[in-house]
């Protein structure tokens, strides 16, 4: 399997092994996202300590990492974790957390046998579980708080990893950007497109068939994730997918009460990073936000998956019927999520390095009750960018660009240098090439490929 992405990750780790003295390394980051096989490359051929934990009775899981330590049987986790540290100098435990679920009591055995340790040991802690893995660490009441050395969260892969690899696999730059939208740059599930096929019937095996790997994978991990206020968890999801919401809209959706989601909303995206808050972008109300979910596949999931989850299961066929008829109004939402990834990660095609780029959303003035929105605002001191995408089988016309000329008019702008960018799945009309302006950027796909160097 070729390795993909980690480039600065792994020269973190090449920098690690020269340091003197212990090290706790703690990385988390959701499940698939590649945090065992980076480990396992980063520390090849270097003798490392590496042991998987499970969640099982505490006598067991103590016996069972005794025997694949020494083939023999400790009696007490410091004495136990004291011998490792003393014969190992890269000690890794996988889904750490659950040394926690097992029992509290082995965090502080272990803080002991840490804080005592006088050898050069390297440890370091993958976890899954976002929001357990940061309260053993951040949180001051917890034993181990203040002794990592480094926190670091392992993310997804960048656009431009993605469509890469995608491409390795044999798809063009549209097919691409179209499984990117529906599971992100989670590493493990686009290995799972390997295998060039039609979209439907890829759709079909992955997340339909009774023996699809991602049919119960956001389910699973969330229940985990969440415990028994899981019911109230995925209905928000559900209320959030497929596109972002007000917390009034939430509410109607849900029938949870605005205090209980507040709570459960803060929970979603500070301590589990599953949901983001986004404010407006140049917006001149401060309270003017609504939520998303990040996650690209469980928003694919709560989308479909889990919304129609009784026609998945009884009638498959009529499901992917279903499914294939909404993709399309999705991937237009989902692309413009997907193109102002592309401008963070490639900023230079506006000509300026923006300080913020997002969505922009208001009311029209003078007209009570009429909304209107943009789909990406970047700007900084001296200039603003306008960008309206388009993921429709029509190219885009003059009167596109108009809209969004009469729409920038709606916000107040001060001595900032006006741009505009027009993203197009199916290119543009002859009207609108023949505009020869500094301030007009026009990107099809192929443009958008040939800038990340694809």
């Amino acid at each position: 399997m070729k390795f993909y992405n980690r480039s600065n990750e792994l020269q973190f780790f090449d920098k690690l092994r020269l340091q003197k003295g212990k090290r706790l390394i703690v990385i988390y980051g959701r499940r698939r996202i590649g945090k065992t096989t980076l480990i396992k490359r980063a520390f090849e051929g270097l003798g490392a300590f590496y042991y998987y934990v499970e969640v099982m009775k505490e006598e067991t899981l103590l016996r069972e990492l005794s025997f694949t330590f020494l083939k023999a049987f400790y009696t007490d986790w410091f004495n136990l974790f004291s011998a490792i540290f003393e014969r190992y100098e890269y000690v890794i435990f996988d889904e750490f957390q659950n040394f926690y679920k097992v029992s509290p009591n082995i965090m502080y055995a272990l803080q002991h046998a840490w804080d005592e340790n006088t050898h050069d040991t390297k440890l370091i802690v993958l976890g899954s579980y976002v929001g357990l893995m940061k309260n053993i660490f951040i949180d001051e009441k917890m034993p181990l708080f203040g002794r990592s050395d480094n926190v670091i969260k392992i993310k997804e892969f960048t656009l431009k990893d993605s469509i890469a690899m995608l491409q390795d696999f044999g798809y063009t730059m549209q097919e691409a950007i179209q499984i990117y939208a529906i599971v992100g740059g989670i590493p493990r599930y686009l290995w799972l497109f390997e295998r060039k096929a039609p979209l439907s019937e890829l759709i079909y095996d992955i997340f339909i068939d009774d023996f699809a790997p991602l049919k119960e994978e956001a389910r699973n991990i969330l229940i985990t994730e969440f415990g028994s206020e899981h019911k109230s968890y995925f209905s928000i999801l559900q209320a959030l997918s497929g596109s972002s919401k007000s917390l009034a809209e939430i509410t109607e959706q849900t029938g949870i009460e605005k205090t209980k989601l507040s709570k459960y909303l803060v929970e979603l995206s500070d301590i589990y990073e599953i949901v983001s808050r986004e404010s407006s972008v140049y917006s001149s109300t401060s309270k003017n936000y609504k939520y998303a979910i990040r996650d690209y596949y469980y928003n694919f999931f709560f989308k479909f998956i889990y919304k129609d989850y009784s026609l998945v299961e009884f009638d498959p066929k009529q499901a992917i019927e279903l499914f294939m008829g909404k993709l399309n109004n999705f991937f237009g939402l989902q692309f413009e999520r997907i193109c102002n990834r592309f401008i963070e990660e490639n900023p230079q095609t506006l000509g300026f390095i923006p300080k913020e780029v997002g969505k922009h959303w208001g009311k029209v003035p003078y007209k009570k009750g009429e909304s209107y929105d943009i789909d990406i605002i970047a700007y900084n001191d001296q200039n603003i960018a306008f960008g309206e995408c388009k993921w429709t089988n029509k190219k885009v016309s003059i009167g596109d660009y108009e809209k969004l000329l009469l729409r920038s008019n709606y916000i107040d702008i001060y001595g900032k240098r006006k741009i505009y960018v027009l993203f197009s799945k199916s290119g543009f009309e002859e009207d609108l090439l023949k505009i020869k302006s500094d301030t007009l950027i026009l990107l099809t796909l192929e443009d958008m490929a040939k800038i990340m160097g694809l």
